[in-house]
């Protein structure tokens, strides 16, 4: 019932968890009204090959781009968004790895914990980026295939995250304009409705090729994500025992 729009279940009400259709823009920002995000490449060839695009979606205009010798940071202007993102090193020599943990300890030391994660990477790298990812996290997208199989993992981690997710193949394709969607909303300061999110994607992936739009089907988001939503469900209810 809470997957149709039509229905207006209040799940919050019934069960007890965090609203599931939007996320708002407060609930992301830490003391200094930052929202931090941070984004995780392994040093794959898929991972160097969607890494440039990646890198060229953050335009002058809106941001400003440091890069450091194992990660590259993008402030916008505005002040209101930090976005961390490892560069995609020699995985042979494990430099993705440790570039990983130098950023990690990076932000600790500044006292800078993502609420936003992203997992850029095959499913076999996503147990690293469940293990290092912030407790903080209140959105987390997956780009790996089959990340929907991970949500306990997640939720252990990250009780009350919001999870992007597919249950197939995930693609840059699609990955890309999911984060661009969010870092806009992020800068101008506006809440995540994640049904009104969905809605503009479809329409935008509409005149794509059919491998992108069945590949997008597969996409689940927050509200629709009925393992999430069971699992925080039944901490809940444990918990109140």
């Amino acid at each position: 019932m809470s997957a149709d729009t039509t229905q207006r279940t209040n799940l919050t009400a019934t069960l007890g968890i965090p609203s599931i259709y939007e996320i708002g823009h407060g609930q992301l920002q830490n003391e200094e009204g930052k929202v931090i995000q941070q984004v995780f490449f392994y040093g794959d060839e898929d991972g160097k090959a969607f890494f440039p695009a990646f890198v060229q979606s953050f335009s002058s205009k809106d941001w400003k781009v440091v890069p450091k010798k194992e990660w590259i940071e993008f402030i916008s202007h505005n002040g209101k968004v930090e976005v961390y993102v490892n560069r995609p090193l020699d995985n042979d020599a494990n430099l993705d790895d440790s570039a990983q943990v130098h950023l990690i300890k990076y932000l600790e030391d500044l006292g800078k914990f993502p609420t936003v994660v992203v997992h850029r990477g095959h499913s076999y790298w996503l147990p690293r980026t469940i293990s290092r990812m912030s407790p903080e996290a209140r959105i987390v997208l997956l780009g790996s295939c089959g990340g929907y199989k991970n949500l306990n993992q997640i939720l252990e981690v990250c009780p009350d995250a919001h999870i992007i997710s597919t249950k197939e193949i995930g693609k840059g394709d699609l990955n890309q304009p999911i984060i661009n969607y969010l870092n806009q909303h992020f800068v101008g300061g506006k809440d995540i409705g994640w049904r009104s999110m969905w809605r503009t994607l479809t329409t935008q992936f509409a005149t794509s090729p059919r491998e992108t739009r069945e590949s997008w089907e597969d996409y689940v988001p927050p509200h629709r994500n009925l393992g999430a939503i069971f699992i925080k469900a039944y901490h809940r209810k444990i918990q109140a025992e």
